[in-house]
């Protein structure tokens, strides 16, 4: 506040100095509330990013849900896929060859 003070023109020093306590009270109250104002629309502009990167990892979890219900999706189709070559491998392997074809 000094250094606002110092750079202002001794003009302007004295018109505010012939305000007296009022004035001085005043000049702070309106400098109180225009920055209190800015503060308010900074809190504000801040919400209003939370509210949108909220919106966005909803999304972004979503997503990720339902890739996680596909690969589970697609796991138990390997499984069974698994299960059922090595059911037909271990059948071919325990049936006899069938027995040669004699000649008429």
């Amino acid at each position: 506040m000094f250094t606002l003070l110092a750079q202002t023109a001794p003009d302007t020093l004295l018109n505010v100095s012939q305000l007296g306590i009022a004035g001085l009270m005043g000049g702070l109250w309106w400098w109180e509330r225009k920055y209190s104002r800015q503060r308010e629309e900074q809190l504000s502009q801040a919400h209003e990013m939370i509210l949108q990167q909220k919106e966005h990892l909803q999304a972004l979890l979503d997503a990720l849900e339902q890739n996680s219900r596909v690969i589970a999706t697609f796991t138990a189709a390997q499984q069974d896929l698994k299960s059922l070559i090595e059911f037909h491998l271990a059948r071919a392997t325990t049936v006899p060859p069938p027995p040669p074809s004699s000649p008429p």
